[in-house]
């Protein structure tokens, strides 16, 4: 055999090797309003997502997603509200969940978590967030937009003391803030990359009408990844009844 011919069998070895493992990681706001719907349930189907980030969630949703997607997905954890309806996660994966920490609202609305998962990746850790709206305590979201900044601000540094720096780390969930928002920009001074805000721009992931007719519309979900990852596709879908809308990502290991 030629020396040429050999190069050429090595090269078609080489492009017909393994693509690179690729983790989906969903995050969905389900809306507490509706309650175990079974569109909601067949948008979290439909992303096939090997991780899956649930906001206010409740014993109903709970029933809901396991009863149906419980065989895809074995390991399920859920924790149901506090005091505020809206308040409940849960999260549902096709790996084993390592660890799972209640990080306490400490004053904030709503409490986040720490999920430590053996993927096909290796081992990661993902903050989950629902930090405040952007609600005054007077319940004035005009007042709220401008004063809860540094409430959300807070909850985040709060919530990022409790990681370990040694595992590579996502921060998903909804923000209830655009990329503007002070604790979005301090995930990307600590260099964190929004996969949403990389793939789909400024598109919205919220929307609300008002009483007085008026529709609202805010990018508030986000997918947040360190340097140890690589972002090869996102997006936002279309799909549920949720005043959010589903997102996901895929992610490799750099």
């Amino acid at each position: 055999m030629g020396s040429s011919a050999g190069v050429l069998i090595a090269l078609s070895l080489v492009a017909c090797g393994d693509p690179p493992e690729r983790l989906r990681v969903l995050s969905y706001n389900v809306n507490f309003g509706l309650a175990g719907d079974i569109a909601g349930v067949r948008a979290v189907g439909h992303a096939k997502a090997d991780l899956v980030l649930l906001q206010e969630t409740n014993p109903a949703w709970e029933r809901a997603l396991v009863g149906t997607l419980g065989r895809r997905y074995p390991h399920a954890r859920f924790q149901d509200p506090d005091d505020l309806p809206a308040g409940g996660m849960g999260v549902l994966s096709r790996f084993p969940i390592v660890r799972l920490d209640t990080l306490p609202s400490a004053g904030a609305w709503f409490f986040a978590w720490r999920i430590v998962v053996d993927t096909n990746l290796g081992r990661i850790q993902v903050l989950h967030v629902h930090l405040r709206p952007p609600m005054s305590d007077d319940g004035s979201w005009v007042v709220g937009y401008f004063s809860t900044r540094d409430d959300r601000l807070r909850e985040l540094e709060r919530h990022l003391a409790g990681l370990d720096p040694a595992l590579p780390t996502l921060i998903a969930g909804d923000f209830n803030e655009e990329r503007d928002g002070l604790a979005m920009q301090r995930s990307a001074e600590l260099g964190y990359v929004d996969a949403i805000a990389q793939y789909a721009g400024a598109t919205r992931t919220w929307q609300w009408k008002t009483g007085a007719g008026m529709s609202l519309a805010f990018q508030l979900d986000h997918l947040l990844y360190d340097a140890r990852f690589t972002a090869v596709a996102a997006r936002i879908e279309e799909t549920g009844r949720s005043d959010h809308k589903p997102i996901w990502v895929d992610l490799e290991r750099r």
